[in-house]
């Protein structure tokens, strides 16, 4: 990869990282989904900094080639992604079925009252 290239990727993931912050601060972003994106962000600023580095990772792992190391990294980056938004899903679907059980149950005593009066 070329110098050209390195320095572009990483001045894009510094100003990622800092609208991750930004977002973050303004709440617009929760803190656990943004310290995850900030961890990609600093990882892919490693990896461009120094692209050594993926190869002595595959080296080390036993993976052939440096770019199968990345293909490998995301994917199980995007695992890792999936399984916590299916974990936030699950607990926000919970949450909806008792919140809609509580409306229903207030809903039908307040008939109840209207209906007693």
């Amino acid at each position: 990869m070329s110098i050209r290239i390195r320095v572009f990727v990483i001045v894009c993931m510094l100003l990622i990282l800092f609208n991750i912050i930004r977002l973050m601060s303004k709440k617009k972003i929760d803190y656990k989904y943004g310290l995850g994106w900030s961890l990609v962000d600093i990882i892919v600023i490693l990896l461009a900094a120094w692209p050594g580095l993926l190869g002595w990772i595959a080296k080390v792992t036993g993976v052939i080639a440096p770019v199968n190391m990345l293909f490998f990294l995301g994917f199980i980056l995007a695992l890792t992604i999936i399984f916590s938004l299916s974990v936030t899903v699950s607990k926000l679907q919970d949450k909806v079925s008792r919140l809609s059980q509580e409306i229903a149950i207030m809903k039908k005593d307040h008939f109840d009252d209207k209906k007693n009066s």
